[in-house]
């Protein structure tokens, strides 16, 4: 990351400035690993592969939903973890004492998950397949939430979940050439594959944040347009990711996301009452017709919600204070 990048950032604990508190290794003016610091609450923060790791002390820069269910399943099988985490036998998220967000074994995977041989064999990988064939076969999906979120005309640009950036290089395409494009997700080695597929492409406008919606950190009002494609409608805390995403949304603009029911491609793999119960009790919505209502309590305004084909598109816009008028883009 380029020291520059810090005015954009804040704390994820406490919301303040970082700076940076040493550099272990630099290229050309742009961290490669160091550690930045939160002088207000004491907080450190990494930076692996010039990725700032900005999670909350204790976070681990995983996918934690996927991980969780997954450890589970290993023990008791798919349907039986389902049901523990709908009634709470399983805690979501698991408390634990402190460890690195990322560890030197993960730092060192993600130097190969970047690289081109991985990506060779990973892209023949079957579901990476089905993804990719998913995303040819719903670019009209992808376009709407393009549209509705107006990255065509933003100067920043936040993409929320970005995983391995399947989404990502399109995005990037369709954004102005000097757009400043943030690729964001929870967890670290994802965003290294993200990251070695925006170097094959050549693009240099992206960069890449490790951290989540429910504690952004991010400058309040930093973005021009904020989007996620099968990001936050499928993972715990879906309003609480709204509200974080309203706070670092700019007045007056727009942000959409593009996702199917999470229980309803889970369907037959443990019965729907738990399917349905566990996204309950993660705060993942089930009936995505009744998000509008409480996206508007939120306070977005504009809010829309439509299907495009099998995939729901939720739109909306940050309110403008009274007495106030929208900021050039990128201010």
């Amino acid at each position: 990351m380029k020291e520059a990048l810090l005015e954009k950032l804040r704390c994820p604990r406490c919301r303040e400035p970082l700076c940076v508190w040493n550099a272990t290794e630099e290229d050309g003016g742009e961290i490669v690993e160091g550690t930045l610091a939160c002088h207000a609450c004491g907080g450190t923060f990494p930076v692996h592969s010039t990725i700032p790791i900005l999670l909350v002390p204790g976070r681990r820069a995983v996918d934690e939903f996927a991980a969780t269910l997954g450890r589970e399943a290993q023990k008791v099988g798919f349907s039986k973890a389902v049901r523990s985490l709908a009634d709470g036998t399983v805690e979501y998220p698991a408390t634990r004492t402190f460890e690195p967000a990322v560890t030197a074994a993960e730092v060192r995977e993600g130097r190969y998950r970047a690289s081109e041989s991985f990506w060779e064999t990973f892209s023949r990988n079957r579901l990476v397949q089905q993804q990719q064939n998913a995303l040819t076969a719903h670019l009209d999906a992808m376009e709407e939430m393009w549209l509705r979120a107006e990255v065509n005309f933003a100067d920043t640009v936040l993409d929320v979940g970005t995983g391995w950036g399947g989404a990502l290089v399109p995005l990037v395409e369709r954004a102005p050439q000097d757009a400043m494009i943030f690729g964001f997700d929870t967890a670290f080695l994802n965003l290294r594959v993200a990251q070695g597929q925006i170097e094959r492409a050549q693009q240099e406008n992206v960069v890449f944040v490790v951290g989540d919606c429910l504690n952004p950190p991010f400058r309040e009002r930093l973005f021009d347009a904020v989007v996620s494609w099968f990001g936050i409608g499928r993972i715990p805390g879906f309003f609480d990711c709204l509200r974080g995403i309203l706070s670092v949304l700019g007045p007056g603009r727009a942000f959409s996301c593009a996702w199917t029911p999470l229980v309803n491609d889970l369907d037959g793999l443990a019965s729907r009452a738990d399917l349905i119960g566990m996204a309950e009790q993660l705060d993942i919505p089930t009936r995505p017709d009744e998000t509008a209502g409480f996206v508007e309590a939120i306070g977005f305004e504009e809010v829309e919600l439509s299907t495009v084909g099998p995939i729901f598109v939720l739109s909306g816009r940050a309110p403008i204070p009274q007495g106030s008028l929208i900021p050039p883009s990128g201010s």
